[in-house]
């Protein structure tokens, strides 16, 4: 055999090594079913079959960098949050900590992120800076089993008036059904563009709160504890790397 051959035989074989390598990793990777919300845009909604937004970009890319494939399983925050109580599934996402939740869920150390929290009201409203403790007695649109920080979630002199998911508050807010809505800034202003019916309607007139938002891991499911420890791992990486900043800027 020449030099040549010999060569070609080598280069082809540690192909075929690396191919095989690569090929044996990928079959050994593990696989997290996460339940992700179906109608919480920009940060995670159903698009098609699929869940996109910021916060699920965040969950696969945190969970990718510490060996861990994702498949997200889109639903109604609701049941998201009781089947994983349940034990049925590892983790929902996107969850803020309360004092009604802590010892109900695992947690991870850091939030993926912070969510503002504004109080809306109609446009002709002559009212401002408010904050939770100018609700007491008021009737106040929430999303079914939302949180929105704690002391608002706490104060039960506040009167709730309970839809199923924001566009619902919106529009019973619209109709001047009631006075205030609470919700996510990020989440009304996509709300806003998507239904031209909302367009300069409404108006900030105080903020609730600024909570961070995590994954709800399982207390019951027997993988939780493990993957919240791979999920800390790797979300620790992408915000040391850059790639947090990078989906950040995505999104922005």
């Amino acid at each position: 055999m020449t030099s040549k051959t010999s060569n070609r035989v080598f280069k082809t074989l540690q192909t075929s090594v690396l191919l095989l390598a690569t090929l044996a990793a990928n079959s050994w990777a593990e696989t997290v079913t996460i339940g992700a919300e179906d109608d919480w845009a920009p940060y995670s909604s159903k698009v098609g079959k699929d869940a996109k937004g910021f916060a699920v970009d965040i969950v696969r890319e945190a969970f990718k960098a510490a060996g861990v494939d994702v498949v997200f399983s889109p639903m109604l925050y609701a049941r998201c949050m009781a089947v994983v109580k349940d034990g049925e599934m590892v983790g929902c996402f996107d969850a803020a900590r309360n004092s009604a939740l802590e010892n109900n869920y695992l947690w991870h150390a850091k939030p993926l992120f912070n969510g503002k929290i504004n109080l809306y009201s109609t446009a002709d409203s002559t009212e401002s800076n408010l904050s939770t403790k100018d609700l007491v007695g008021k009737n106040v649109g929430v999303t079914r089993d939302y949180e929105y920080g704690e002391e608002f979630d706490t104060n039960n002199n506040i009167k709730r008036s309970v839809a199923d998911k924001d566009i619902q508050g919106f529009q019973k807010l619209l109709n001047k059904r009631i006075p205030y809505m609470v919700a996510y800034e990020k989440v009304a202003n996509a709300l806003f563009v998507s239904n031209k019916e909302f367009t300069n309607k409404f108006k900030v007139v105080g903020v609730v709160a600024d909570p961070g938002l995590y994954i709800a891991f399982s207390k019951k499911h027997p993988d939780a504890s493990k993957f919240l420890t791979k999920f800390n791992q790797g979300f620790e990486t992408i915000q040391n790397n850059g790639k947090y900043k990078a989906i950040e800027a995505q999104w922005k």
